[in-house]
């Protein structure tokens, strides 16, 4: 399932929204692009996570692009989706107006939670659930015994074409954006983002490659990563 998701979203010989960020990469303002996918065998299967993020820089205060999927049966998947903030939407309504509301964002998660094989999502994480949107697409799909073909009905339709507004969403409204800030403004926005890529390392790949590949191995990933994030990890 995910080698579809992957050729129906990833491909540029598929996907032309990824083609066209390829091809109009130098011009967007992108900080740090994080695209990956992990397969481990665990005593009943298989779990599969495929996962791409993309920071903007402090040139814009837009938001930020998330997605990721996280298969762990042939008739199942969890999926999130979101346009991460960068400013407190409760004291910045003008903020969630423009990249949230005005671009009717909160249809796409609605598409996806209608579907009958679907329910939310809650991440053990209460960061996680703090740093996303009001309008994430965060569900568990579901489709029970002998539900494979279903399933990849939903990822190759729905899921697919959900993907694919938000992406487009995201380089329209987003990733060619500058934003006019004052100094100390764009100082605490600056502190945010290196927040949410430090607990982005601490909360999903700390605790999850070591029981993946091992603790040799998985150090070794976290720390070129963390260097690629340009953060420390605390000490634990």
């Amino acid at each position: 399932i995910l080698t579809t998701i992957q050729t129906k979203i990833y491909n540029p010989s598929y996907d032309k929204n990824l083609y066209a960020l390829n091809v109009i990469i130098s011009c967007l303002q992108i900080d740090f692009m994080l695209h990956s996918s992990l397969h481990c065998k665990v005593p009943n299967g298989a779990i599969d996570i495929t996962s791409v993020l993309i920071f903007l820089n402090a040139l814009t205060d837009a938001p930020h692009f998330l997605m990721e999927f996280i298969q762990g049966s042939p008739t199942s998947m969890v999926v999130i989706l979101d346009l991460l903030p960068r400013k407190d939407l409760a004291l910045h309504p003008e903020y969630l107006h423009k990249y949230y509301e005005h671009t009717c964002l909160d249809k796409q998660r609605e598409k996806i939670e209608e579907l009958p094989q679907t329910r939310p999502y809650r991440s053990p994480s209460l960061f996680v659930r703090s740093a996303c949107s009001p309008t994430a697409v965060s569900v568990t799909i579901d489709c029970g015994q002998g539900g494979e073909g279903t399933l990849e009905e939903i990822v190759c339709g729905h899921l697919a074409s959900a993907v694919k507004e938000v992406l487009q969403i995201w380089l329209h409204s987003c990733a060619r954006d500058t934003s006019e800030m004052e100094e100390a403004e764009r100082e605490i926005m600056i502190k945010r983002d290196q927040a949410v890529r430090l607990k982005s390392i601490e909360v999903d790949l700390t605790a999850n490659l070591p029981r993946m590949f091992g603790p040799d191995v998985s150090g070794h990933i976290i720390a070129e990563i963390r260097k690629a994030f340009g953060v420390q990890l605390q000490e634990a």
